[in-house]
């Protein structure tokens, strides 16, 4: 089938379509769009995988140049379909990098040699070079329906299944009818054909495929404006009502009510009432207030400036109307009396 191929000048008309394509698809001076830049680095590598096949004998710098350059065909592919079909940010550090690695480990098996010969690392490079292919390609499709949806354009979707299903009918053609077929089947006999025919069709299809995109840009995704989540809502709710009762120490003043403060804050009760059991913890916003006004009283009954005056004093300063409900609410909080902290405070 080689003999064939070569007797027919089947390599040479293929050299040939590939110089008048690229010269046909050249883009005009100026800047580079990735796209394109891509298309060149996929067309060269399959130019170079498909000429190595048929070069004959050649030099050690040709043989190097074939085995790299018509390396990591699969994966310059995937990263073509990466700039068609993400409109944010397509191409990023560890991009580079994968294809790197691609390229080292396909350009190791391409100049290895046979398998007899080169023992357990050209082996595993194979296997390697197969994985690698094979992802390659499951990342093709997985751009290309990154973002599918009913809400795009119908002929961003019809696009988009025109690849998928072009892309799809040349995998399946290769790795399931041409490669590997067995020596007598008619696979085997047409298998350099097939891969050269397949080859032409990939490039010339991303050829298309990168016009269609320039003349039909993906639009970038709409930039909500940003809202507060509720729980950043009730975090900023919770420092505006700390803030409120500890103003002019507001959480002094007798009969403070929930309606007042809500006022004060310009917000509904239920609201300042959600955030105060909520966010804030207390079973209710009589057991905020009395939780300040109890600090407080610490604070002036630790206080040596404050040891002749009465508890009862004390306690109309934090709030409070009458000795009995300070007693309670300072036992309640800190597990002592009034009296019993100051004592204790002295000590």
């Amino acid at each position: 089938m080689e003999g064939l191929l070569r007797q027919n000048g089947l390599a040479d008309v293929w050299a040939g379509a590939s110089a008048l394509l690229a010269k046909r698809a050249a883009p005009k001076l100026g800047p580079v769009a990735p796209c394109d830049m891509l298309w060149w680095i996929f067309t060269a590598s399959v130019a170079f995988s498909v000429a190595a096949d048929y070069a004959g004998n050649v030099g050690a710098l040709m043989t190097y140049i074939f085995a790299i350059g018509g390396s990591a065909g699969c994966g310059w592919l995937w990263l073509l379909s990466r700039t068609l079909f993400r409109a944010e940010k397509p191409l990023a550090r560890w991009n580079i990098l994968a294809i790197a690695a691609i390229i080292a480990v396909e350009s190791y098996w391409n100049l290895a040699g046979v398998p007899a010969e080169s023992g357990e690392l050209r082996r595993i490079a194979a296997n390697a070079a197969s994985l690698i292919c094979i992802g390659a390609v499951v990342l093709v499709f997985v751009e290309v329906f990154s973002g599918y949806s009913a809400a795009l354009p119908k002929h961003e979707r019809r696009f988009r299944q025109l690849f998928a299903l072009i892309f799809g009918g040349m995998i399946a053609v290769t790795f399931l009818w041409a490669m590997n077929a067995n020596e007598t089947s008619i696979g085997a006999r047409w298998a350099d054909a097939t891969l050269i025919v397949c080859a032409a069709i990939a490039v010339i299809g991303a050829r298309f495929a990168v016009s269609f995109r320039k003349r039909h840009p993906l639009p970038a995704r709409s930039v909500r404006k940003a809202t507060p989540s509720p729980a950043a809502s009730d975090e900023s709710l919770a420092q505006r009502i700390l803030h409120a009762i500890e103003a002019e120490r507001r959480f002094a003043t007798p009969d403070l009510k929930i309606a007042d403060l809500a006022a004060t804050l310009g917000e509904q009760d239920y609201k300042v009432t959600q955030c105060i059991t909520g966010l804030l913890g207390y079973r209710n916003f009589n057991h905020l207030i009395n939780a300040r006004r109890i600090d407080y009283a610490k604070e002036l009954l630790s206080n040596p400036a404050h040891d002749s005056r009465p508890i009862l004093s004390i306690a109309f300063d934090c709030g409070f109307n009458s000795i009995g409900p300070f007693n309670r609410a300072f036992k309640s909080h800190v597990g002592m009396t009034p009296r019993e902290f100051r004592i204790k405070a002295a000590g």
